[in-house]
């Protein structure tokens, strides 16, 4: 998969010239000692790593073999406008030359976050294979309250130790497979956007994270065979592709799409007071939800002409959403509404031409049924409910989350037309 990276790079038939900053992207026994001559080819004299109270455990795998202090944030800390400042109050004491991300998901997206806004470059070293996000170049935060994606520094190089990510609790590692059969509905939204919207769609990054979605799934059929540590590394090797696919993309429309935006949704708290489910767990049952979601809708039918009636101003209404969202209504309006009008708003962009029908039946083909994930998902011991994630697993519940996790983020997925077309019958 690494081979297809580069030829996408080299050369891609949709056009575009896609770059990466991540010079290596290393899984191997050895990768601390890989990463100490990374660190002394560069020059680099004062790392700092940054982990959480859970991770700080393998930073002498790195300290042994190179300086460098260690700043941790809590063991249960996210993404987030308070912690992204106390690291970088840390930075600014220590004047690091390179920061070491050494964690999982908040800990990548707190550090690639400080390393963007201080100019830094950071190094990955990833304890679980957990989410996709390591090598990625966009950080999930949660700003204010509010589930934003902030462009920021991908890291130069990660090194990714089997030894260390296959001995992470088995619930991290399904929360890494659950993120991975997420781009099932992700890699169909984007086709939804280019059918009814011409929005650009490379086929060799499609296909680079259908892969590695494939590769994944055979690991996963094969687990007991291949043994839990080559298993592990299959998973890891998939977050990484979907990361690079990130990157490459410049966006993270290869890798997130409806299924996110029901996990952001959760972690805003606006229909929830808690949830107890990790990033991967979210979206695998978010994925769930969602292909149910459209599988049911394709086969009754869509109704093109309340789709090509929509309207954005309706939508977007601000006495429908302030209930809801309450304090953040002001931010979710800015997010869907980019320009400032409803014309700047993807729904506006929607047109309907006498194919799209046969495109989007021919473009659900690639969308598995919700009884094969929800195999996928038990097989890998991720959950596929709301209630097994400290979510309300009332079926009003879940309704309520389809009807606004569109709302999460502007970017057009088949759920977000869905609930609009409905809205705006109601309004």
């Amino acid at each position: 998969m690494f081979e297809h990276v580069l030829k996408i790079m080299e050369s891609c038939p949709c056009g575009r010239r896609h770059t990466l900053l991540t010079e290596e992207c290393v899984v191997a026994l050895d990768a601390e000692e890989q990463m100490q001559a990374y660190i002394a080819a560069k020059g680099w004299r004062n790392p700092l790593i940054v982990a959480d109270d859970n991770t700080k455990q393998f930073a002498p795998r790195l300290t042994a073999l190179f300086p460098a202090k260690l700043t941790a944030v809590d063991g249960h800390a996210h993404a987030t406008e308070i912690w992204t400042a106390k690291v970088g109050e840390v930075v600014n004491a220590e004047r690091p030359d390179v920061l070491i991300a050494c964690g999982s998901g908040s800990v990548h997206d707190i550090t690639r976050y400080v390393a963007h806004e201080h100019g830094l470059p950071f190094l990955s070293y990833p304890t679980a294979a957990s989410v996709d996000g390591f090598v990625s170049g966009v950080a999930a935060m949660t700003w204010h309250g509010q589930k934003l994606t902030f462009p920021s520094s991908p890291p130069v190089a990660s090194f990714a130790n089997p030894a260390v990510f296959a001995s992470a609790p088995a619930l991290l590692t399904a929360s890494g497979v659950g993120d991975v059969l997420g781009k099932y509905s992700s890699l169909f939204d984007w086709r939804v956007g280019q059918i009814l919207t011409g929005e650009p769609l490379c086929e060799e990054l499609a296909a680079l994270e259908s892969e590695a979605i494939g590769e994944l799934v055979e690991a996963l059929s094969r687990r007991g065979e291949i043994g839990e540590e080559a298993y592990c590394e299959k998973v890891m090797n998939a977050l990484q592709i979907s990361g690079l696919a990130i990157q490459l993309s410049g966006n993270s429309r290869p890798a997130s799409g409806a299924e996110h935006h029901m996990s952001h949704l959760w972690e805003m708290h606006r229909l929830n007071e808690t949830n107890d489910g990790l990033h991967g767990e979210q979206v695998g049952v978010g994925l769930l939800a969602v292909v149910r979601t459209y599988h049911g809708a394709l086969a009754d039918g869509l109704d093109y002409e309340r789709i090509s009636e929509i309207d954005p101003r309706k939508v977007m209404d601000r006495a429908a959403l302030e209930p809801v969202f309450r304090d953040l209504t002001d931010g979710i309006l800015r997010e869907n509404l980019p320009g400032g009008t409803p014309e700047s708003s993807s729904l506006a962009k929607i047109r309907i031409t006498p194919d799209t029908d046969r495109r989007l039946k021919e473009a659900e083909k690639l969308l598995p049924s919700a009884e094969a994930i929800e195999d996928l998902l038990r097989r890998a011991g991720a959950p596929t409910t709301c209630g097994e994630i400290g979510l309300d697993g009332s079926p009003a519940f879940l309704e309520a989350s389809l009807r606004y996790a569109p709302y999460v983020r502007d970017r057009l997925t088949l759920l977000k037309v869905l609930m609009a077309a409905e809205r705006s019958r109601e309004a």
